[in-house]
């Protein structure tokens, strides 16, 4: 028979005290997406992810404004070399959107080791004790 997640979080949750069932609780809790999403901009790499963010917005204004400018001619290279600077800085803000997810993975991944940290420190006080 396999315990599903639900059932497994609630065996745990009878075996605790009080006091552990409540720090469970708070740690185990899992975040909505803005609390991950702003979870990137504290931190040591926080300045990395506002000028990342900025890049994306002006990368999407140059393409908005390259695609407004290839819309507007009639010259088959100018619309070749609009369209050009369009596919490179929409590719720019796809890559700074990728790795904002990637970040947001990163932090995810990093509080799933904490808990277990926590898991493994709590066994190891109850094995001593």
């Amino acid at each position: 028979m396999r315990l599903k997640g639900d059932q497994i979080d609630e065996m745990i949750r009878e075996a605790l005290t009080e006091e552990e069932a409540e720090i469970f609780d708070r740690v185990f809790d899992e975040p909505s997406i803005f609390e991950m999403v702003t979870s990137m901009f504290r931190g040591k790499l926080r300045y990395l992810a506002i000028g990342a963010m900025v890049m994306g917005i002006v990368f999407m204004a140059i393409s908005v404004y390259s695609l407004t400018r290839f819309l507007a001619t009639d010259d088959i290279p100018t619309m070749l070399r609009w369209g050009a600077l369009m596919v490179l800085s929409m590719t720019a803000v796809a890559s700074m959107k990728i790795w904002h997810w990637m970040e947001m993975q990163r932090h995810a991944l990093t509080r799933e080791i904490k808990r277990l940290e926590l898991q493994i420190a709590n066994l190891a006080n109850q094995r001593a004790g």
